[in-house]
């Protein structure tokens, strides 16, 4: 075969897209035997544009970059500007970007001419790695300086750039500079996207307006993408008559809301509670010609619970799989937290049941659900064996799991439980944070046995056992018991922590209520001993 054939026949396999990686590899071996005449560099330009959209580029861009240097070689077959560019973005895509500022430097020694084309996945690979000063200053200096001014995408990309770093307000910025001194481009709905966006995120909506106002008056046209952010901010706001009254100027304008903008709506209708009908909804987005996601039954399931309409949340997780949408963990979780606080508790078992017989695995939050229920049901045993069957499924409890069960067993009067969960916290070096040690201190008060247990466990945990033991102080006076208050004390001060006046006071307003005004004032004379040390 000939050399302009065997070409033909790579760059129609490389169109084709079923190029395989040892395929291209062989075109490439092949292609370097051609001599008279040699391929063209475009052929090669093909290849690897293939294979560098191919999967696994991560373990396979050594060997891209090494077919590079063979074309380097004296073969007669040069790289040009283009070939760069594919490898420079091969480099990037795999967070490489060292490497190709590498290739950058040896496309200027080769005294090639870069075009804004070179420098854009440069731009993405520094702003994905969060560089933003130096993406500017490439697209600000270095590219002018080069011969090469930015164009729309170069812009576009450092706005992206800018407010993915939440710098909405240099974006803004830039995009103004865009509009006010005019190019050979111009400013496109992308780059007011991607402003509007950020503008959004960051809850300044009246500022994506303003954009959106400034967008109309140069002409550029909105899509679809762009009203659905601005309906998503104004919903993220409470503002759901204004987001009600865009989708209808959006349709005015010939726009078809897409699922996106359903669901965002749906979202924000359930959150505000203002959904009557959530299944009604449902179905005039199907009447619509659009099929619901999961995130548009996970939101409609959600409205469904909290207007304690159950058994149709129930009806519609039956009616998703049937219609091909797969429930994920967030659908069971909602449903069985909805099931629970209506105190059906068996119906919420069984949806466990039938989430692990799919495969599915519960997480942290599914186990935390029922093992509530369980406790506020006195079903102690039933918890008990729920929590060994997370651990033995991999998912490990933490500090909420292990307050939900606490609380739940002291309200039982299960002091056994109290004490084993106590310890297995210790034994998993899980530190409760403050709020849990009030919970507990306060739901152990009438309960020494687990208070001593709990008095070890305040003394390890250095700052927030400072503040813990306070609370466990509190909760001793709260009880009339001075002595164990004044025993807290003690042991704070043995285990290294250092009590301050909210420990102090406690105590000293008990004992000036029993009469002991002596003991009040050594007590205090102590806390003034102790700060003159400090």
């Amino acid at each position: 075969m000939r050399t302009r054939e065997f070409e033909s026949l790579v760059k129609k396999r490389c169109r084709s897209g079923d190029l395989t990686f040892p395929q291209a590899l062989r075109f490439f071996d092949h292609l370097l035997h051609f001599r008279d005449p040699p391929p063209s560099i475009i052929t090669f330009n093909f290849l690897f544009a293939s294979m560098v959209r191919m999967d696994n580029l991560s373990s396979r861009y050594p060997t891209i970059l090494s077919l590079f240097n063979q074309l380097a070689r004296p073969r007669g077959i040069s790289p040009n500007v283009c070939t760069y560019s594919i490898c420079i973005d091969c480099c990037t895509r795999v967070n490489q970007v060292g490497l190709a500022f590498v290739l950058l430097g040896r496309l200027l020694k080769d005294r090639l001419r870069p075009n804004p084309v070179v420098f854009t996945p440069l731009l993405k690979g520094l702003c994905r790695n969060n560089r933003i000063s130096e993406a500017a200053a490439m697209v600000f200096v270095k590219m002018p300086m080069l011969g090469c001014p930015p164009n729309l995408i170069s812009y576009t990309t450092l706005i992206k750039g800018y407010c993915s770093a939440g710098k909405t307000s240099s974006a803004t910025e830039l995009l103004q500079k865009m509009i006010g001194e005019p190019g050979e481009f111009k400013v496109d709905a992308v780059a007011f996207n991607t402003v509007i966006d950020g503008l959004c995120k960051e809850g300044a909506v009246s500022k994506a307006f303003d954009l959106f106002e400034q967008m109309h008056s140069l002409g550029v046209l909105p899509d679809t993408v762009m009203y659905s952010t601005l309906i998503n901010g104004l919903c993220k706001q409470g503002a759901i008559a204004k987001a009600l009254q865009l989708l209808d100027c959006m349709a005015s304008k010939g726009l078809e809301p897409n699922i996106v903008t359903y669901n965002t709506l749906v979202d924000g209708l359930c959150k505000k509670g203002l959904l009557e009908n959530p299944g009604k909804l449902l179905q005039y987005i199907i009447y619509k010609g659009h099929k619901p996601d999961i995130v548009t039954y996970n939101a409609v399931i959600d409205a469904l619970c909290k207007n304690e309409e159950i058994e149709k949340a129930e009806e519609l997780l039956n009616d998703m799989i049937s219609r091909g949408v797969q429930p994920n963990v967030v659908t069971y979780n909602t449903l069985m937290d909805g099931l629970c606080k209506m105190n059906k508790l068996e119906n919420a078992m069984n949806w466990l049941d039938e989430m692990v017989l799919k495969g599915m695995s519960p997480d942290i939050v599914t186990y935390t659900i029922v093992m509530d229920a369980l406790c506020k049901n006195g079903k102690p045993d039933k918890v008990e064996e729920l929590l060994d069957d997370m651990i033995s499924r991999g998912v490990q409890p933490n500090v909420v799991t292990y307050t939900t069960l606490l609380v739940g067993f002291c309200k039982m009067k299960e002091l056994e439980s109290v004490k084993k969960c106590l310890r297995e916290m210790v034994s998993r070096a899980i530190p409760p944070s403050i709020v849990t040690w009030n919970i507990i201190i306060d739901a152990f008060c009438s309960i020494d046995d687990a208070m001593n247990i709990l008095v070890s466990m305040v003394l390890n945990h250095g700052a927030q056992g400072n503040s813990a033991c306070i609370s466990l102080i509190k909760a001793y006076v709260k009880r009339g018991n001075i002595d164990e208050a004044m025993s807290v004390l003690k042991r704070m001060k043995q285990a290294g922590l250092k009590p301050d006046i909210d420990a102090y006071s406690p105590i000293k307003e008990m004992l000036l209520e029993m009469g002991r005004a002596d003991d009040a004032k050594d007590l205090m004379a102590q806390m003034s001993e102790k700060k003159a040390d400090d």
